[in-house]
């Protein structure tokens, strides 16, 4: 592939590749150069005081009984990806989480890791006409913390992840990206379906901005307040809507850091994050 991005651009979508939280989904159609190894590490934490039980929102307080006015969810994650050829790249990600909610529901504990293999099906640099598009396979292995709980670390199920994903530099400095997916996990976990949608913009060389929109739906019909429901939170139809800014610099021709910032604007049976935020470092070998 003729690589015309810039080293801005190529540095911010890696670094983009780390996952806001601990999930598999948040990559870009554009790949490392063959033989590129990528090496990001970051820290997210999100804060909530306020929950959603069925669509009702609640406070952390009333959910507690008073015993914490928030949940804080630490999250580092270290990511690798590697270019196999012009076409095809593997990568892998490992995170440790730590809830905290005081006694009553905070834990901590390897949080899922994700293993993933993606195949570029349309070049935009090929054909200009065309966006470029990926396709991604992932596997999800669970991490070892507790699920029984409701700010669990995550859903305590192994999974499997198929997405596809589009792209294209509108122009040296305009670029647009998306992705749709689907995930299957076991353990009575319901299949979940999600997208998001990005913009970036290069502001000088080094400097460049982003904006994004993910929504995360879990299938099923129970919910906390259901009559049927067991205390079994994985099981049930949980919903996020997240909204994003960020700031990415690029030095060294081969280095980047970013700082984002999130939002939950809505959701369902699950932690409202009133505030998400995000580092990363991403080191390419040469």
């Amino acid at each position: 592939m003729k690589k015309t991005l810039s080293i801005l651009s190529t540095a911010s979508v890696g670094i983009l590749m780390l996952p806001l939280t601990a999930v598999a989904e948040g990559t870009s159609p554009w790949l490392p150069a063959p033989g590129q190894l990528a090496l990001g590490i970051g820290h997210t934490q999100q804060t909530a005081d306020t929950t959603y039980i069925g669509e009702q929102k609640l406070s952390v307080s009333a959910i507690t009984g008073g015993l914490a006015d928030e949940y804080v969810v630490d999250t580092t994650s270290i990511q690798l990806s590697y270019g196999i050829s012009d076409s095809l790249s593997l990568d892998a990600a490992l995170s440790y989480a730590e809830v905290d909610a005081g006694a009553t529901d905070s834990d901590t504990g390897l949080a899922d890791s994700v293993i993933g293999i993606q195949w570029r099906v349309a070049d935009e640099y090929l054909n200009p006409n065309l966006p470029s598009v990926a396709l991604r396979a992932a596997a999800i292995i669970s991490g070892d913390y507790k699920s029984d709980r409701f700010a669990a670390i995550g859903k305590a199920a192994n999974g499997v992840e198929l997405a596809v994903i589009a792209g294209k530099q509108l122009s040296p400095i305009f670029s647009v990206w998306g992705e749709v997916g689907y995930q299957n996990r076991d353990s009575s976990v319901p299949d979940a379906t999600y997208f998001n949608v990005n913009a970036g913009v290069s502001f000088t060389s080094t400097l460049s901005g982003s904006v994004g929109f993910s929504r995360k739906k879990y299938s099923g019909d129970l919910d906390i307040d259901d009559p049927e429901f067991t205390g079994e939170f994985a099981e049930t139809r949980e919903e996020r809507y997240i909204i994003k800014v960020g700031l990415n610099y690029a030095f060294a021709e081969n280095q980047g850091l970013s700082f984002n910032l999130g939002k939950a604007t809505a959701g369902r049976n699950g932690v409202k994050d009133d505030r998400i935020v995000s580092v990363a470092y991403s080191y390419g070998f040469n």
